[in-house]
């Protein structure tokens, strides 16, 4: 089409009024003078696809923003259908335990579904451990049949998990049985965990950055066309000259591309400035870093303190610890598991 060769911009068209097919007919049947009037008053720009004023644009559906749970952060960071967010951290913070813990109190309090890919963390027996403790606000080696029964019935209606038979799963293979857990059961979320497990199905002479970059607007043409939230939690890059372990990452640390802070519309870091104390003692208290929130109704940059109670396994919030930690001890493999138990 010549529109589109030498730009839309340059062209316009006239609608001959019936009978008329073209200009000769319109000459014939009403005259040189209506013609040069037709031509000079009547041209209309050639119309293009994806430019409206404001009064064209339909108006689009509120935003279904839900609380986490915690009454002195409302307003400060919420989580929206139709949005995408990332975490991160390091190895050990404890990235899948505050958010499973955030999610279960969303999830009870707007009585929603979730579909957890969960690729490292086992649901039987580690996240059903987790969710029966948080559902029955005791840990889990304390209930008795019937308080197990009735947190694993409430499981059943609100949970779903992706297991990939192979353990080989790919964004497509993520994508087609997720669309199912929305469609079919009425998931609102979905959670991938973590980003790493994914096949990476990269096209010839696709770079990672790019690669990366299509992935997330898949995923965010999911979160929107599907109403749901997607999230996906994400490791960053090993730590190098430009941070310590004992700083918080930034997003833009994850690894693969900077994509991972352009594209999102939410990002979390969840960071223990110290896992141990000096005495080998493992430290309970943690920082949840909002780093970017695209929508007002998302809340703002910020960051909560938070304090885990072993006595019954969930996090508190609390005050932010202000004082400057010690360099953490490098942790050990026994460590880093127990930490993000």
């Amino acid at each position: 089409m010549m529109a589109q060769l030498f730009g839309f911009s340059n062209f316009f068209f006239i609608e001959w009024p019936e009978g008329s097919k073209d200009a000769n007919d319109f000459l014939r049947s009403d005259g040189p003078r209506d013609l040069h009037d037709k031509v000079i008053h009547a041209p209309m720009p050639w119309p293009v696809d994806g430019l409206f004023r404001m009064s064209e644009l339909p108006d689009p559906p509120p935003m279904t923003v839900w609380q986490l749970g915690f009454d002195d952060w409302r307003n400060r960071c919420n989580i929206a259908a139709g949005t995408l967010s990332v975490v991160t951290g390091h190895p050990g913070m404890g990235k899948t335990t505050l958010w499973t813990q955030l999610w279960h109190q969303i999830i009870a309090k707007y009585d929603l579904v979730a579909c957890i890919a969960s690729f490292e963390t086992r649901p039987k027996p580690h996240l059903r451990r987790q969710l029966r403790t948080l559902h029955a606000r005791r840990l889990e080696k304390t209930l008795d049949p019937h308080e197990i029964a009735a947190a694993d019935g409430w499981i059943e209606d609100h949970y779903l998990f992706l297991q990939h038979p192979e353990r080989r799963p790919t964004l497509q293979w993520l994508l087609l049985n997720a669309e199912v857990a929305v469609r079919r059961n009425g998931a609102k979320i979905l959670q991938v965990d973590p980003w790493n497990r994914l096949e990476a199905s990269r096209e010839r002479g696709e770079s990672e950055t790019d690669y990366i970059g299509r992935c997330l607007r898949e995923l965010y043409s999911f979160a929107v066309d599907l109403d749901c939230h997607v999230q996906i939690i994400a490791h960053p890059a090993k730590a190098n000259d430009g941070y310590r372990r004992s700083d918080p990452p930034e997003l833009e640390h994850i690894h693969g591309s900077k994509h991972w802070d352009n594209m999102v519309d939410q990002g979390f870091v969840v960071h223990r400035p110290r896992l141990f104390s000096d005495s080998g003692e493992c430290e309970h208290y943690a920082e949840l870093h909002h780093k970017k929130a695209r929508f007002e109704e998302l809340g703002f940059a910020t960051k909560f303190g938070l304090e885990f109670q072993s006595d019954c396994g969930r996090y508190a919030t609390c005050n932010l610890q202000t004082k400057k930690p010690k360099q953490a001890h490098a942790p050990t493999q026994q460590n880093e598991e127990e930490a993000s138990a």
